[in-house]
């Protein structure tokens, strides 16, 4: 499987480094599930838009990550506050 990271999950990734290397943890474990363990029932994952494949899974309460399914490969789009989801900003 190929993996990819969209230029503002990688800009957000680097700010909560700086900022909150714990949630920078939490981020990582997240993708590292995601990778590893797909079906995994603890990132609550759901599916935000069924043509795109643009799934949403839970990094803690407050945090969220969106990524895409393309084929083989995966697309890490955006890892922010719940409220930016909700807002459709994946």
């Amino acid at each position: 499987m190929k993996v990819r990271y969209e230029p503002r999950f990688e800009r957000a990734l680097r700010r909560k480094k700086r900022v909150s290397p714990r949630d920078a943890e939490r981020t990582i474990a997240a993708v590292d599930l995601i990778l590893n363990e797909p079906g995994n029932q603890g990132l609550n994952q759901h599916l935000l838009d069924r043509r795109q494949r643009i799934w949403d899974a839970y990094i803690d309460r407050a945090n969220r990550l969106t990524y895409q399914r393309d084929g083989d490969t995966i697309i890490f789009r955006n890892n922010c506050r719940h409220d930016i989801i909700d807002r459709r900003q994946w």
